[in-house]
Order: structure tokens, then C-alpha cells, then sequence
């Protein structure tokens, strides 16, 4: 264990906690389907925005249940993407920093009637949740083999 995952279990922003079967599996598979949706032609950016964003978080909670952990309360998605930089796996957590970073904007995305984010924001978190996919994944599935394989475009 980590000493930040032991800070962040001792402040209770996530918990150990065993995966259910077929979880990670379950998750990582909408992750990978959540991406392919944020594809679809005519979204415009904000909707591209979120979905990337949704497929992130959901590839980063397969990544934290195959670890043994869940986040908790109010700010699991900062909490979730942190656990994720927590676990020391390189790569993909570099990529959780950066997300969340760049999850600040999914609230204006979402929320914000003035917030219009361009096509810049969309590639930028596509760019960053790509490596998550593509970091996170070996990972997983030395854990999981029957895990869902990424798409071509991602691999």
C-alpha cells in the first residue's frame, strides 16, 4: 500500500472494500462503451466533453475496485481519479492528475448555461482519458483476463 492511498483510507475519502464479481469487469465495459458513445458525429463539444469525462471516471473506478478500494461521499470523483494517482501505476496516473485537473470544467459543461466548451477541451480530455484507457488496461487485465479489449483506435 501506498502512503498516499494510507492518508487518503485514514481521511476516509475511500475505503477498502473487495470488488463484487463481475464489477470491474462491468465497469470497465461501460467504460469502453461510454468512449466509443463520445465518438458518435453530431455531439457537439459539451456533450463530447461529458462522455469523455463519464468514461474516464468509469475507467478510473474499474482501476480503484480492482485495487480494492471505493471512494466515498461527496467528492468521489476528485477522490476516485486521486486514488487512481495514489496506486503508483505510471502512466495511468499520471493521466488521473491531469484529469482532475480538467474535471473542474465538467461542471460548467453540465451546469454552467454560459459555459460553452470548444473543441480544444474535447481533445484535450480525450487525449488524457486515451491514456488512462490505454495504461489502465494491461493493468486490469492481469487482474481480470476476461476483460473487454479496447477498441482499435484506442489500443
Amino acid at each position: 500500500m501506498t502512503p498516499r492511498i494510507q492518508i487518503m483510507l485514514d481521511s476516509r475519502q475511500i475505503e477498502e472494500s473487495t470488488a463484487a464479481e463481475g464489477e470491474v469487469e462491468g465497469l470497465w465495459r461501460k467504460a469502453v462503451q461510454t468512449r466509443a458513445s463520445s465518438t458518435v458525429d453530431g455531439l457537439d463539444p459539451n456533450s463530447r466533453f461529458t462522455l469523455t469525462y463519464q468514461a474516464a471516471l468509469q475507467a478510473a473506478a474499474a482501476v480503484v475496485r480492482a485495487a480494492g478500494f471505493r471512494a466515498r461521499g461527496e467528492a468521489h470523483h476528485h477522490d476516485t481519479f486521486a486514488a487512481v494517482a495514489a496506486l503508483e501505476l505510471g502512466e495511468a496516473s499520471d493521466a488521473a492528475r491531469e484529469l482532475n485537473v480538467i474535471r473542474r470544467r465538467r461542471h460548467g459543461a453540465i451546469y454552467d448555461w454560459e459555459t460553452q466548451l470548444e473543441e480544444q477541451h474535447v481533445v484535450e480530455i480525450r487525449t488524457v482519458a486515451d491514456r488512462l484507457f490505454v495504461h489502465a488496461e494491461p493493468w486490469l487485465r492481469t487482474r481480470y483476463p476476461n476483460l473487454a479489449p479496447l477498441p482499435p483506435d484506442q489500443a
